[in-house]
């Protein structure tokens, strides 16, 4: 009978890795089944591309029904008069007065800024927009503006009104 037991130990020999396998291989094809199933595959799919267009309706700026010439003149009545900003974990924040010169009301304002370095060149510069309303022929002070991060080496700003609302 010795015959008997090879006969049965060939078939371990090759049962056993084939369970081996088999019992590997069963989850892993379940688990791609599973996201097949519910559709989980949308990563491999090429996404489309978004094509977006922008149409300028009309401008909001009070400004560009103005002149340019009267334009300009407007924008020098607006001043920034006092700028005190620190810097805090590298953003800088501001306290300004705003100084409205004209005979109208404004409802916001475009400030420029423009941080210095020590040698008074431009390291960076940034234009932000105030929605403050600011009385005709009166001051207005707004405090705590953050316009952003800004280099350790900045040492000064300068400001500069861009342009405003009425």
């Amino acid at each position: 009978m010795p015959g008997r037991k090879s006969k049965r130990g060939k078939w371990k020999k090759v049962l056993i890795p084939l369970l081996k396998w088999v019992s590997a291989l069963v989850p892993v094809c379940a688990f791609i089944y599973l996201l097949y199933y519910y559709k989980q595959f949308d990563f491999l799919k090429e996404k489309p591309v978004v094509v977006s267009k922008t149409e300028v309706l009309g401008s909001t700026d009070s400004l560009s029904s103005i002149s340019s010439r009267n334009k300009e003149e407007l924008l020098k009545k607006i001043k920034i008069q006092d700028n005190e900003w620190r810097s805090v974990g590298g953003v800088a924040i501001h306290n300004l007065t705003v100084v409205n010169g004209t005979s109208k009301a404004l409802s916001s304002v475009e400030v420029q800024f423009k941080y210095l370095s020590e040698t008074q060149s431009v390291v960076t510069s940034k234009i932000i927009t105030i929605k403050a309303a600011a009385p005709a022929n009166k001051s207005t002070k707004v405090s705590d503006v953050s316009v952003g991060y800004v280099s350790p080496s900045v040492v000064g700003c300068d400001t500069e009104v861009v342009s405003a609302k009425f």
